[in-house]
C-alpha cells in the first residue's frame, strides 16, 4: 500500500489523536498511575502476602491440617445433632484439643485424652455424692484433685503426661457445675465422656485417612539431619580447634537427641505399615547419647596436647583416618572398624613409672578414641535398619534393644508443687469469689481458671500465652455475639451452619499448624468453641451469653494474676534450677547415694543440655549466670567421671603392677550392673 491510500490515511489520524490525547490530564494521569504501580509492583517481584508470609517454610501441610480439623469437627458435630447429645461444642472442642500435624502422636494424645476423660469423671462421680452435704468440702475436693493431676503430669515428660492433664481440667468442668447440683453429676460425667470420645475419634479417623503426615517421617526427617550434624561435629573435633560455631552446633545436637526420643516414643500409634519398636528406640537414644560426652572428650583432649606440643606421627595418622571415616557418607564405603581401632592402638604410647604427662593424656584419648568409633559404628548400624524397618534387624540390634529400660530424663519436683500450688491457689480464689457473691455461672470461672493454670503449666513462663488466651476470650465474646444474634437466625439447615463456622474455624486451624502461632491458634479455637456453646435447639439468650462468658474470662483473668504472682520464673533462674540439679547428682554419686549406670547418668545429662538449649539467655551486658561455662560442665561431667575411673585405674596399674585386673564393685543389688564393655573399658 502506498503512502497515498486509504489505509496511510487512517494510520496518520490515529497517530495524530494520539498525540492530541497526551494533553488531557485524566489520560496522562492514569498513565502515571499504572507507570507507578508497575514500578513498585513488578511482575517478578517475591509474593510478599500475609499468606506466603503465614506458610512460609512450611508448605501445604498447614492448609491440610486446618482442612482436616474442620472436617472432623463437621463430622463431630453431625454426629452430635444425629444422636441428640446435650453439648455438641464439647465435641467440637475436643477435635482442636486432640488434633496434631503428625498423625502417630495424634492417636496417641487420643488415646490418652480417652482414658484422662474416664478416669476424671468416674472421679467425679466418686467424690460429689459423697461430699453432698458439704459444697465447700466437695469444691475444696475437686480442687485438690486438679492440682495433683496437674503435679503428676509434670513429672512425666511423655506424651503420657497428656492424660494427667485431662483428667485434671475435665474433673473440673464435671465437678464444678455439679457441687451445686449433685444429683446431675452422673448425668454430666456420662455426656462428657460421650462428646469428648466422640471428638476424639471422628479427630483420629480424619487425620488418619486424609493426606496423614506419619511420625515415623519426621523422624527420619530429624534423624538424618541429627546424624549429619553429628558426623560434621565429630569431625571437625578431631582436626581443628572449638569455635563457638561448633559449640552452637553441639547444643542443637543435644536438642535434637531428645526430640527423637520424643518423636519414638509416638511410633506405636504411627499409622505407617513398618516402624521400629519403643525397645529399639530405647537402644538408639543410648548410643547416641554417648557421641556428645565422647566428642567432647577427645576434643578437650586434643586441645591440651596441641598445647603441650606437636602430636606424634602415628597419632595423627590414627586422627586422620579416623577423620575421613566420619566423612564417608554411606555405611558400605567404610574403613573396617577393626584397622581404625589397632591404629589407636598403636599410637597408645607404653606407660611406665617416667612416663611424662603427655604420655598419659595420649593413653586417654586412645581409649576415648575407641569407645567413639564403637558408638558411631552402632549408630551408623540403627541408622541403616532405620532407613528399611521392614528388614529384621540385625543380632546386635536385637541384643541392644533386649530388656531395656525407659529412657532418664530430667524432671524438676520443685516446680511441678510450685505449679501444682499455684494452680490450687487460683481456683480456691475463684470459688472463694463464687461463694461469695453466690455468682450462677461461677462454677464456669474456676473450671475456667483450671484450664488456664494447668494446660499451659509446663511452661516457664506461661503469662504470655495466657494473655493471649484472656485476650481471645474478650473478642470471641464479640464474635460469639454475632454468630449468635445475626448469623445463626439468619441460616436454616445444616450445610449453612457448615460454611458459617468455617470462617473461624479454618483460620484458626491454620494456625495451629505454624509452631509460631501454635499457641494462638489453639487458644482461638479453645475459646470460640467454648463460649459459641452450640447445642441441637438453637437458644440464644443475651444475658445467660454474657453471664456464661464472663465467666470463662473472669477465671482466665484469675488464673492469669496467680500464675504471674507466684509461677513464673525467669530463664536464668530455670538454667540455674537445671544446674542445681546436675550437682545434687554429682553429690549423690560420690557421696554412694545414687549409683545410675553410665547410660543412665548421660542420658539425663545430655537431656538436661537440650533444656539448657532453649533457655539461653540473649543479649545480656553482664549476665548473672554465665550459661557456656555451665553448658559445658553438664556436656563433659560424664565423660570426667568416666576418665577419672579410667585415671585412678592406670594409676593403680603403675604403682602396683602385680596386682589383680579392677573389677567394679556392685554397690546396691537393685542397681543394674555395668556391662562388660563399660568394665573393660576403664582397666
Amino acid at each position: 500500500m502506498g503512502p497515498g491510500s486509504a489505509y496511510a490515511d487512517v494510520c496518520r489520524i490515529r497517530i495524530r489523536r494520539r498525540g492530541e490525547m497526551n494533553f488531557w490530564p485524566s489520560f496522562s494521569l492514569v498513565r502515571r498511575v499504572a507507570a507507578h504501580l508497575a514500578k513498585e509492583r513488578p511482575l517478578d517481584r517475591r509474593d510478599t502476602s500475609w499468606m506466603t508470609r503465614l506458610t512460609k517454610g512450611n508448605g501445604i501441610r498447614p492448609i491440610i491440617f486446618s482442612v482436616n480439623c474442620y472436617i472432623a469437627t463437621i463430622l463431630a458435630l453431625f454426629i452430635s445433632f444425629s444422636l441428640d447429645l446435650k453439648t455438641p461444642a464439647w465435641a467440637m472442642l475436643t477435635v482442636y484439643l486432640t488434633s496434631q500435624p503428625l498423625s502417630g502422636a495424634l492417636r496417641g494424645k487420643a488415646i490418652y485424652r480417652v482414658i484422662g476423660t474416664f478416669v476424671g469423671g468416674a472421679a467425679m462421680v466418686a467424690i460429689v455424692p459423697n461430699l453432698v452435704d458439704a459444697p465447700e468440702l466437695t469444691t475444696l475436693a475437686i480442687i485438690l484433685w486438679v492440682a495433683l493431676c496437674a503435679f503428676v503430669s509434670l513429672l512425666d515428660r511423655t506424651p503420657r503426661s497428656y492424660m494427667f492433664v485431662l483428667s485434671g481440667y475435665t474433673a473440673a468442668f464435671i465437678g464444678f457445675p455439679s457441687v451445686l447440683t449433685p444429683g446431675t453429676v452422673f448425668d454430666t460425667a456420662v455426656s462428657r465422656v460421650e462428646e469428648i470420645t466422640l471428638g476424639v475419634v471422628c479427630a483420629a479417623i480424619v487425620h488418619s485417612l486424609i493426606f496423614p503426615k506419619s511420625v515415623f517421617s519426621a523422624f527420619e526427617e530429624k534423624l538424618r539431619s541429627a546424624m549429619a550434624a553429628a558426623r560434621r561435629w565429630l569431625a571437625d573435633a578431631l582436626v581443628q580447634q572449638a569455635t563457638p560455631q561448633a559449640e552452637m552446633e553441639r547444643r542443637r545436637i543435644a536438642a535434637d537427641v531428645s526430640e527423637l526420643y520424643v518423636l519414638g516414643t509416638s511410633l506405636r500409634f504411627d499409622t505407617s505399615p513398618h516402624h521400629p519398636d519403643v525397645g529399639t528406640i530405647r537402644a538408639f537414644d543410648r548410643k547416641i547419647v554417648a557421641l556428645l560426652p565422647l566428642g567432647s572428650a577427645v576434643e578437650d583432649r586434643l586441645t591440651l596436647l596441641r598445647r603441650l606440643g606437636p602430636l606424634n606421627a602415628k597419632l595423627s595418622d590414627a586422627l586422620a583416618g579416623v577423620h575421613d571415616w566420619f566423612g564417608l557418607k554411606t555405611p558400605g564405603d567404610l574403613r573396617p572398624v577393626a584397622e581404625l581401632k589397632e591404629a589407636c592402638v598403636a599410637a597408645t604410647p607404653a606407660i611406665g613409672p617416667q612416663s611424662s604427662w603427655a604420655d598419659l593424656v595420649t593413653v586417654n584419648l586412645t581409649a576415648r578414641l575407641i569407645e567413639l568409633i564403637d558408638s558411631w559404628q552402632a549408630c551408623l548400624g540403627f541408622a541403616a535398619y532405620f532407613a528399611d524397618p521392614a528388614q529384621p534387624p540385625s543380632a546386635e540390634i536385637r541384643a541392644a534393644a533386649a530388656h531395656i529400660g525407659p529412657k532418664q530424663m530430667h524432671t524438676d519436683p520443685g516446680m511441678a508443687l510450685l505449679s501444682a500450688l499455684a494452680a490450687a491457689t487460683a481456683m480456691g480464689v475463684c470459688a472463694f469469689f463464687w461463694i461469695a457473691t453466690e455468682w450462677p455461672e461461677g462454677a464456669y470461672a474456676v473450671a475456667s481458671t483450671a484450664v488456664t493454670c494447668t494446660l499451659f503449666a509446663s511452661l516457664d513462663d506461661a503469662t504470655p500465652i495466657q494473655r493471649s488466651f484472656v485476650t481471645l476470650l474478650a473478642l470471641c465474646l464479640l464474635l460469639v455475639i454475632v454468630y449468635q444474634f445475626f448469623l445463626l437466625p439468619a441460616i436454616g439447615g445444616f450445610e449453612l451452619l457448615c460454611a458459617v463456622l468455617a470462617f473461624t474455624l479454618i483460620p484458626a486451624g491454620l494456625l495451629m499448624a505454624i509452631p509460631a502461632y501454635a499457641q494462638v491458634g489453639l487458644a482461638l479455637a479453645i475459646t470460640f468453641c467454648l463460649q459459641i456453646g452450640l447445642q441441637t435447639r438453637y437458644t440464644a439468650d443475651l444475658a445467660t451469653i454474657l453471664n456464661s462468658n464472663s465467666g470463662f474470662f473472669v477465671g482466665a483473668v484469675v488464673g492469669l494474676t496467680v500464675t504471674r504472682l507466684m509461677r513464673v520464673i525467669g530463664t536464668e533462674a530455670s538454667a540455674r534450677r537445671l544446674m542445681r540439679a546436675t550437682y545434687r547428682d554429682l553429690a549423690d554419686l560420690a557421696d554412694g547415694r545414687a549409683l545410675p549406670t553410665r547410660d543412665q547418668w548421660a542420658s539425663r545429662m545430655l537431656d538436661r543440655v537440650g533444656l539448657l538449649l532453649y533457655r539461653q539467655p540473649r543479649f545480656e551486658p553482664h549476665p548473672q549466670y554465665e550459661f557456656a561455662d555451665a553448658l559445658e560442665e553438664v556436656a563433659t561431667c560424664t565423660a570426667a567421671t568416666h576418665a577419672c575411673v579410667a585415671a585412678i585405674v592406670g594409676l593403680r596399674r603403675t604403682l602396683f603392677p602385680d596386682a589383680p585386673p579392677h573389677q567394679p564393685v556392685q554397690m546396691a543389688p537393685a542397681m543394674p550392673q555395668a556391662a562388660p564393655s563399660e568394665a573393660l573399658s576403664v582397666t
